[in-house]
């Protein structure tokens, strides 16, 4: 049996300016707002409620030794402030509180990889913390034995989570490249605090306006089964999509299975140095369905095996009145059965102000990698025969004490008649040097490249690349290559407990080879620096960094500002 107990009553997070002013108004005078440390994670040994200790708890390698069982469960749903906190403890946010509607013990405990009677296993509590910090509508989580009975060998364990702001009933508004993008939605990343994510919302951006209606469940009906919706009506046409998934949700998962379904008609616009030059018109059904098979985790890493059949259709056509500037692509029917292998190493770490600021954050430090192959043919409803090739990997290395090096690589074609066709490769390395907790030097470089595109591909560079100081989607070729070099900033600075403030100064340059789908010439070397603040969202799940960077291009050209601001959230620093 599952116990529970909510720490605190439930919380509500209001966001912006009024909040801000009203929080300095009552803070009190003698805990500053400014440069604030954060307070260690909490033990969980000490919640109210929580078992106590009988006695010592053996570690938890010493726990497996001795084929401990797990005892007691207790989950404790923290609130986004904590009231037992002085910095926290006013009326202000006190009210919030008892305003948010707390996530469900159930939502949590569905989560579990765990479960009472069953041998205790350090790798499933680790994973489980893993797993539930990666939902948006959670801040953190912890996963601890707190109590050991030796003449039954039981240990009993409680599971920690701390909630987030979740619901976004307003306008938002971002800047990039020289264009707006703004967005009007209402939206609860954690509806009536069972994890469900429902959407309604009218969106612009660079391509067009849309009316957008998004359901997403992690965990159908409780189970590990998840349901993705989305529908979305736009200016320029419409998009359907419903994806049922039952995934490999943690490394010792023995089987897979997937539907997915998609259709969509629109417009898409071929850009030249961040300018629209031409469009067509695309419609696009895609159904997949996939079974997956795997032995669990086996000595420190699993695989796994998925066979499916999939169809991807294309029709292309022109618009009235547009150009096209370039081709107008080929009509693409590709119907074909797949196999995939899949190998995942279990090598995580926990560190903090690496890619957030102030949050923990899962680290890898394997060796993944994935094979796929596919053959369309006309017997399964292609329009051609074509072998459908794929593979990617990526690895992670503590190369010293300070340095950690993150590397990726995928590569993907189609063989047709014996020759390549869309052949695209992608590689990237993310380089990271410690100085101390507050200061961190980072460097990227990527590498794209495509042999035989198909015509509505186009590989650009610009703003939305990384290149930020020029205007979005400014680039165009057939192979490109970026290097950003950053040295970042973490502070202790949490005004009114809301945001953690990081900044940076940075450096890109990036250039593109080969001449492009519309016909362009590639432009050379093109470089900028530039200073961003960084804004650590820890108290609501609406985006994890806002980024507000000016950013000056040192390769002057025409059309292009000295000074270009960024305005946008991203997932990472």
């Amino acid at each position: 049996m599952i116990h529970s107990r909510r720490a605190g009553t439930a919380a509500v997070l209001a966001c912006g300016s009024l909040l801000a002013w009203a929080a300095s108004a009552a803070a009190d005078p003698a805990v500053p707002a400014a440069r604030e440390a954060e307070l260690p994670p909490p033990d969980p040994a000490e919640e109210p409620g929580v078992a106590r200790p009988r006695g010592e708890v053996p570690a938890p390698a010493e726990l497996e030794v001795r084929g401990a069982l797990i005892g007691r469960i207790q989950i404790v749903v923290q609130d986004i402030f904590d009231p037992t906190d002085p910095r926290e403890d006013k009326a202000l946010y006190r009210l919030a509180n008892r305003l948010h509607v707390a996530t469900k013990d159930s939502a949590v405990a569905n989560q579990l990889l765990f479960a009472e009677g069953e041998p205790y296993r350090r790798q499933r509590m680790e994973e489980t913390e893993r797993l539930l910090r990666g939902r948006k509508y959670l801040n953190d989580a912890w996963v601890r034995a707190v109590a050991y009975d030796p003449s039954t060998n039981r240990v009993d364990v409680v599971v920690v989570v701390r909630d987030v702001w979740t619901l976004n009933p307003g306008a938002s508004f971002g800047r990039q490249g020289g264009r707006n993008k703004s967005s009007f939605e209402i939206e609860d990343q954690n509806f009536l605090g069972r994890g469900k994510n429902i959407s309604l919302g009218r969106k612009k951006d660079f391509d067009r306006t849309s009316t957008i209606l998004q359901y997403d469940d992690p965990q159908l009906f409780g189970s590990w089964w998840q349901l993705n919706l989305d529908y979305a009506d736009a200016d320029d046409g419409s998009t359907k999509a419903i994806n049922l998934a039952h995934p490999f949700y943690s490394l010792d998962t023995r089987w897979a299975a997937g539907v997915y379904a998609y259709d969509s008609v629109g417009n898409y616009t071929r850009f030249q140095e961040g300018q629209a030059v031409g469009a067509y018109r695309l419609d696009r059904q895609v159904f997949e369905a996939y079974f997956g098979r795997s032995p669990g985790l086996r000595d420190g890493a699993t695989h796994r095996w998925y066979a499916g059949f999939r169809y991807d259709e294309s029709r292309f056509g022109v618009l009235p009145g547009q150009p096209l500037a370039g081709p107008l692509p080929l009509d693409r029917k590709l119907a074909y059965p797949f196999v995939t292998w899949e190998y995942v190493e279990d090598a995580y770490r926990t560190d903090r102000n690496v890619d957030l600021i102030g949050r923990t954050e899962d680290l890898y430090f394997g060796t993944t990698l994935r094979a796929t192959v596919g053959y369309a043919a006309g017997a399964f409803g292609a329009d051609r025969s074509a072998w459908l090739l794929a593979a990617s990997g990526t690895h992670g290395a503590q190369l010293t004490k300070r340095q950690r090096l993150f590397m990726s690589a995928s590569a993907s074609s189609r063989q047709e008649e014996g020759e390549m066709r869309d052949g695209v490769l992608k590689a990237e390395a993310r380089y990271f040097f410690e100085f101390n907790a507050h200061h961190r030097s980072y460097a990227s470089l990527s590498y794209s490249a495509r042999e035989q595109p198909d015509a509505d591909r186009q590989l650009l560079l610009g703003a939305d690349e990384g290149l930020r100081g020029y205007p979005l989607r400014y680039q165009d070729g057939t192979s490109q290559a970026l290097l950003t070099l950053e040295h970042r900033v973490f502070t202790d600075w949490y005004p009114f407990r809301l945001v953690r403030v990081g900044g940076a100064v940075f450096f890109d340059a990036g250039r593109t080879w080969g001449r492009s789908v519309t016909g362009a010439e590639p432009l050379g070397m093109l470089k900028d620096i530039g200073l961003g603040l960084r804004l650590g969202n820890n108290r609501s799940g609406l985006g994890n960094v806002l980024h507000v960077d000016l950013s000056y291009a040192l390769d002057r050209r025409p059309g292009v500002d000295g000074l270009q601001l960024t305005i946008e959230t991203k997932e990472r620093f």
